[in-house]
């Protein structure tokens, strides 16, 4: 995520129009990171106070930002420090030989502030850690990426991590480090890196080249990609601009959504609407061409249906009904159901962490049913719930969400429902939530 001040309305003011679909691509990357539920966020900014040879790790028990320098005093932050999860980031770290030090400034720095601003613009109130970084070219950014992963591991949290950065400062006359006429050279090669998913070759660009763009967006990116052990799994460049003389990038690095569902629906529930009947068919397609390697792209979107934004779920049963993988989102992450679907089609295929990878032997077996979540309702008590029509949305303050499902055989009262909700999320059955409620359009493949 970019981390321009401008990007936030209330500071870019007459100026917004020019950054427009940058900032509209920061709320849609802060709306995708919500809706994967994480328990805990982790974000890097390049901005935070350094100290030579180690790594910074914000203190507090809350982590507190103010735009008020850039005139725009009511665009602030305030968020609990996952202390726990920090102090594991920093022992974590000193296992594998690296320094850590301790931020305990009054105020996160702006690098911190506008990404976690879209952040809780979209809802974001839970856990969440800062980190900052050494000084340039003393190493060690692979080396955090691992700690970060290991104290996640180890503190049993489902993180989101943020790689705050802004490419090139220097691509107009009037930009804040002046112009240099190769400066959007690099901008074009660390988009086409992230375009690609290549993540090792960020530690092969040009570092004249980098010193020339004067940017900050690597060192943080880099991190994040270790931290992910370099995978790209649902990669996309969102948006790339450079109004003003600085080059904003907004990008998902890796998304792993699997796991929000339970059991096949039962026949009954099953959507009767036509226009979607081809997803359970488009899933099966975009599994066959991740197992045969070919490069096909989804089927382009032929009815208003197919055409409309929202959440999918996709659910893989072996013969027999038992559950062989489920993956989706809550919030839509693509342009059309049909995209979403051959995305989460794969995510419940490969990336389903309580299954190993389907093969190919096993496709022709599977059982395939595609859910199409409608809008989320917010409710004031589970009296307005209904388990045969809707799926719930349990959450609490502190970021803790569990979804559950509509028409699952098994969960007949909404006493179940909430138990299992909760449950998932590990939320205790007397803690206060807060509830949402939706509906969902499933589509079941036909029985060979």
């Amino acid at each position: 995520m970019a981390h321009a001040p401008i990007l936030v309305p209330e500071v870019a003011g007459e100026r917004a129009e020019a950054a427009r679909d940058c900032c509209q691509s920061m709320r849609q990357a802060a709306a995708s990171l919500a809706g994967f539920a994480p328990q805990s966020v982790v974000l890097i900014s390049p901005h935070s106070p350094r100290r030579r040879g180690a790594f910074g790790v914000w203190g507090g028990e809350r982590l507190s930002g103010s735009l008020a320098q850039f005139n725009a005093p009511s665009a602030r932050v305030r968020l609990p420090n996952d202390v726990p999860l920090a102090e594991a980031i920093a022992a974590e770290a000193r296992k594998g030989g690296l320094a850590t030090w301790e931020i305990d400034h009054e105020s996160l720095d702006h690098g911190a502030t506008v990404p976690l601003w879209f952040l809780a613009e979209a809802g974001w109130s839970g856990p969440t850690v800062v980190l900052g970084l050494n000084y340039p070219d003393e190493g060690g950014l692979t080396q955090l990426g691992e700690a970060i992963t290991a104290a996640a591991r180890g503190c049993q949290r489902r993180i989101a991590l943020v790689a705050s950065g802004d490419m090139s400062h220097r691509l107009k006359p009037n930009a804040p480090a002046g112009f240099h006429p190769r400066a959007h050279q690099f901008d074009e090669a660390f988009i086409q890196v992230i375009r690609e998913g290549d993540y090792h070759r960020l530690g092969k660009l040009d570092a004249d080249l980098r010193e020339i763009a004067a940017e900050d967006a690597v060192d943080s990116t880099w991190v994040a990609a270790a931290a992910v052990e370099w995978q790209a799994t649902g990669h996309r460049v969102l948006h790339y601009e450079g109004p003003f003389g600085v080059g904003y990038g907004v990008a998902i690095l890796f998304a792993d959504a699997s796991g929000a569902c339970a059991a096949r629906p039962t026949q009954a529930a099953v959507a009767a609407k036509h226009e979607g009947e081809i997803l359970p068919e488009v899933a099966r397609r975009s599994m066959e061409a991740a197992l045969n390697g070919g490069a096909e792209s989804p089927p382009p979107p032929t009815n208003a249906y197919l055409r409309s934004r929202n959440a999918v779920f996709v659910t893989l049963h072996e013969r027999g009904g038992k559950l062989r993988g489920c993956a989706g989102t809550i919030l839509p992450y693509y342009p059309d159901v049909v995209t979403e679907t051959w995305h989460s089609a794969r995510l419940a295929a490969f990336r389903d962490s309580r299954f190993n990878p389907v093969e190919a032997r096993e496709l022709p077996k599977l059982h395939i049913d595609v859910s199409v979540l409608h809008s989320m309702e917010k409710i004031d008590s589970a009296s307005q719930l209904n388990p045969a029509q809707y799926g719930v949305i349990v959450s609490t303050g502190d970021g803790r969400r569990g979804l559950l499902l509509p028409a699952l055989p098994d969960i007949t009262t909404v006493e179940q429902q909430m138990y299992y909700a909760r449950r998932k999320a590990l939320i205790g059955p007397d803690e206060p939530v807060h509830l949402q409620r939706f509906q969902v359009d499933y589509f079941s493949e036909e029985s060979k």
